[in-house]
């Protein structure tokens, strides 16, 4: 029998070492000082999120208005190109090829002819009727032997508005050259006349009225007459004037009226300086 055989010194079974306190409290103390380094560190910003998204109150938070939107760029305009034809002015041949009218206010014309030296009165309100304006122009020859005097004389009629109605041209016994044409300074009158409206296509009017041939011309409710009378062979008469229009023509010179579109410029013709003046007034 082995001695020490008594109870009190029967073997103990062995057990897991204890863990003294000591070592918790250090460790808590040590993550504690991790933790608050954590959360106090970078002005608190951790804290600050914990607090937000748990909603504790430990901080006033300063409600700031969301930052503007960034507006969207501005879209560049496109940019079109016009054609040339679009943004150039009116040409008045082009125009009187389908519309007639008058592309020449009256006293337009009679400026005309003052600077062509065919010395005009000034477009005014007639004597005989306060709602037509005309200018004129006359001068008379002396009388020679058996012949009548030759004499010219000129009107342009139209309205208050400066729109002309007719021109007119009579001439008596008037100087021709050694080939029966019309003298050029007379013929001037009537170049004038025939150019400033810009109808150019009547092109042989001028040329009849030079050889004293009797000419009729209409187009696009337009008509020129040139004639000689039947009982005074010595006299002739010029007329330029514009008939009542149809239709479609009253539509379509009414659909391009100044009151709708900007007024275009009058045209001009310019005078030869080298041809000789025509008889002025005496």
């Amino acid at each position: 029998m082995p001695e020490n055989s008594s109870p009190a010194y029967a073997k103990q079974p062995v057990g897991k070492p204890r863990i003294p306190v000591v070592f918790w409290l250090l460790l808590t103390i040590s993550v504690s000082l991790v933790i608050g380094t954590v959360l106090l560190s970078n002005d608190m910003k951790h804290l600050r999120t914990i607090d937000r998204y748990f909603r504790f109150g430990l901080f006033s938070y300063e409600v700031k208005p969301p930052p503007p939107k960034a507006l969207p760029r501005p879209t560049p305009s496109a940019s079109v190109r016009l054609p040339l034809h679009a943004t150039e002015p009116p040409t008045a041949q082009t125009a009187s090829a389908f519309l007639r009218t008058w592309r020449v206010s009256g006293a337009a014309m009679c400026a005309a002819l003052r600077d062509a030296g065919i010395q005009t009165s000034e477009w005014a309100a007639a004597s005989f009727n306060a709602n037509t304006f005309e200018c004129y122009f006359e001068h008379s020859g002396k009388r020679e032997k058996d012949q009548l005097p030759s004499s010219i004389f000129v009107i342009v009629r139209g309205d208050a508005a400066g729109t002309i109605s007719n021109m007119r041209v009579k001439i008596v016994n008037p100087q021709t050259d050694q080939n029966g044409q019309l003298d050029p300074n007379i013929l001037r009158i009537f170049e004038i006349m025939l150019n400033q409206p810009q109808w150019l296509d009547f092109h042989e009017a001028l040329n009849a009225i030079k050889n004293l041939r009797d000419i009729k011309e209409d187009g696009f409710g337009a008509s020129i007459t040139f004639s000689r009378e039947v009982l005074n062979p010595d006299r002739y008469n010029f007329t330029l004037s514009l008939d009542a229009a149809p239709g479609p023509q009253t539509r379509t010179r009414n659909y391009f009226s100044d009151r709708t579109w900007l007024p275009s410029p009058e045209p001009t013709v310019e005078t030869d300086p080298a041809q000789p003046a025509p008889p002025s007034a005496q």
